[in-house]
């Protein structure tokens, strides 16, 4: 006479069934993961950085709590372009300016 194991339901439990079951325990820890890391959006913020390449520069930092100024310089044509960020979703050209008209400093 041979003894198979039994659950509750009285369904053999088998290497394909533990399988089954390891598999729906996963995907169930997997789906509440993916819910905690999405349910909790978060801001990226770039205050004060500043990050060149070639004849670029650009410059951000935050004016208040709900305006961020980003700022890019192409010294190749220099201008330098003044962009807003408004609550995160209005962004629109603040300002143009021509660096070559800018005042010199003293002595030069």
């Amino acid at each position: 006479m041979q003894m198979q194991d039994h659950n509750q339901a009285g369904v053999p439990l088998d290497g394909k069934n533990f399988t089954i079951g390891i598999l729906a325990v996963t995907a169930t820890i997997l789906f509440v993961g993916f819910l905690l890391v999405t349910s909790t959006p978060r801001s990226a913020q770039a205050i004060g950085h500043v990050d060149r390449q070639d004849d670029y520069i650009i410059l951000t930092h935050q004016i208040s709590n709900a305006r961020e100024n980003l700022m890019v310089v192409d010294a190749a044509v220099k201008t330098a372009i003044v962009y807003e960020l408004r609550n995160k979703r209005d962004f629109n050209i603040l300002q143009r300016i021509p660096l070559d008209r800018l005042p010199l400093p003293p002595g030069k």
